[in-house]
C-alpha cells in the first residue's frame, strides 16, 4: 500500500465498516439477499426460480449463497457477511482512483472525495446494495481503455454487466471510443456482451420463463426520480402514500422507459455523428446522469451510479448532488425503509418530518440532475464544435 492510498483507504474503511457492524439487521434488500441465499443452498442453484427476488445477472448470486453459508457455520451474521464484498469493492474503487490520480487521469482529491462521500457510505454501509461492485469494474474498464487495452476494457465491462445490468448502457460509447472503426467496435461489443450471455445460457436452458420473469420484467421502484417525486408530492397533499412497485405505476413505468431509451438513443446518435464530443469517462457520467433524469422509477442505490465518475471532475454539480441525494436518502431510509438506519422505526411527527425530507431531497436531486445534464451536454457540444473548427 502506498502512502498516497493509505489515508483515503483508512477513511473509507472506517466510514463504511462502522455502519456495517452497527446496522447488522436483515431488512430491506439484505432480507431479499438472504432469501435468495437460502434458496440457492436449500432448494436449487438457479436464483431465477425465486419469485421476484433476483432481478440481476448471475455474478451476485454466489455472494448471497456464500454469506448464508458463512452465517450458518458461525462465521459472523448474514447482514454483515453479505456487505463485506461491497465494502471491499468500495475500497478498491478508492485504490483505483488513487492510481488514476497518480497517472494524471483524476485529480488527487478524487479518492478522498469518494472515501468520504455520504451517498456511498449510506448505500454500502447501511443499505448493503452492491452497485459499487459493478461500478468498480466500470472504472477499471475505463482505465484499461485509457491505456489502450481495448480487449481488457471490454472484458472488465462484461464483468460489470454480469454483476448488475446497467453498465450495458455504456457499450456503444466505449466500443467506438477513440474513433474506433466498426471492426474494432464490433469486437469490443462482442467481448463485453457475449460472456454475459454465456453466463445466462445455462439458466435460460433450465427455465427460460423464470429467467425472463426475474431478469427482464423488473422496471424499477418509484422511490426516487420523477415518479418517486410525484408519489411523494401526492402523499404530502393527500395523505395517501401509493405503493412503489412498477406494477402500481403502469403508465409512468412505460413513459419512464420510453423517455430514457429515447434520450439514450439520442446521446448515442449525437456522439456517433460528432454533434457531441465526450471522453469515454465523461460519456459514462452523462449516461448515468441522463438515467437519473429520465428514468422515473429509481431505487435508492441508483443515486450512487454517478458518484465514482463525478469525483473525476469535482465541482459544484458533485457537491449539489451529494447534498440533495443525502437528504433524500436519509429521509427515505427513515420513512420508508425502517431498520436500515435505526433499530426502531420512527413514529408520529418524527416520521412525518422524515417523509418530508425524502420528498424534498428527491425533488432537489432531480433538479440538480437536470441542471447537471444540461451543463454536460453543452460542454459536449462545445467540445464537438471546437474539434471541427
Amino acid at each position: 500500500m502506498t502512502r498516497a492510498a493509505a489515508g483515503p483507504l483508512l477513511l473509507a474503511l472506517v466510514l463504511r465498516l462502522v455502519p456495517v457492524l452497527l446496522a447488522d439487521r436483515v431488512v430491506v434488500d439484505v432480507e431479499r439477499y438472504q432469501r435468495v441465499g437460502r434458496h440457492l443452498l436449500d432448494v436449487s442453484p438457479n436464483p431465477y426460480e425465486t419469485k421476484r427476488l433476483y432481478p440481476y445477472p448471475p455474478l451476485w448470486a454466489p455472494f448471497e449463497a456464500g454469506a448464508e453459508w458463512l452465517s450458518r457455520h458461525g462465521f459472523g451474521s448474514f447482514a454483515i457477511d453479505v456487505k463485506l464484498p461491497v465494502l471491499f469493492a468500495d475500497l478498491l474503487i478508492v485504490t483505483a482512483l488513487v492510481a488514476a490520480g497518480r497517472a494524471g487521469r483524476a485529480p488527487p482529491a478524487a479518492a478522498w472525495i469518494y472515501a468520504a462521500h455520504p451517498v456511498s457510505v449510506l448505500v454500502t454501509g447501511f443499505h448493503g446494495q452492491f452497485d459499487s461492485i459493478a461500478l468498480l469494474f466500470v472504472l477499471l474498464s475505463l482505465d484499461a481503455l485509457a491505456r489502450r487495452r481495448r480487449d481488457a476494457s471490454a472484458l472488465l465491462l462484461a464483468a460489470a454487466i454480469g454483476t448488475k445490468s446497467f453498465p450495458v448502457l455504456l457499450v456503444p460509447f466505449l466500443a467506438f471510443a477513440g474513433a474506433a472503426p466498426r471492426g474494432k467496435a464490433l469486437r469490443y461489443t462482442v467481448l463485453a456482451t457475449v460472456p454475459v450471455a454465456l453466463l445466462l445460457l445455462p439458466f435460460a436452458l433450465a427455465d427460460l420463463p423464470a429467467l425472463r420473469r426475474e431478469l427482464l420484467a423488473y422496471s424499477g421502484i418509484a422511490d426516487f426520480g420523477w415518479t418517486g417525486f410525484v408519489r411523494g408530492v401526492t402523499w404530502l397533499t393527500t395523505g395517501d402514500l401509493a405503493r412503489s412497485e412498477a406494477r402500481f405505476w403502469p403508465v409512468a413505468s412505460v413513459a419512464s422507459k420510453t423517455l430514457f431509451l429515447a434520450a439514450w438513443g439520442a446521446l448515442v446518435l449525437a456522439t456517433r455523428r460528432g454533434w457531441l464530443s465526450f471522453t469515454p469517462a465523461r460519456a459514462s457520467l452523462v449516461t448515468f446522469v441522463a438515467f437519473n433524469v429520465f428514468y422515473g422509477a429509481l431505487s435508492a442505490q441508483y443515486l450512487l451510479w454517478v458518484v465514482p465518475l463525478a469525483v473525476l471532475w469535482p465541482g459544484r454539480a458533485l457537491v449539489s448532488h451529494a447534498a440533495a441525494a443525502t437528504v433524500g436518502l436519509v429521509g427515505f431510509y427513515l420513512f420508508l425503509a425502517p431498520g436500515v438506519l435505526l433499530a426502531e422505526p420512527l413514529a408520529g411527527a418524527s416520521a412525518l418530518w422524515a417523509g418530508r425530507l425524502w420528498v424534498v431531497g428527491t425533488g432537489a436531486t432531480l433538479l440538480v440532475s437536470v441542471a447537471w445534464l444540461v451543463g454536460l451536454v453543452r460542454e459536449g457540444h462545445a467540445a464537438a464544435r471546437a474539434a471541427t473548427a
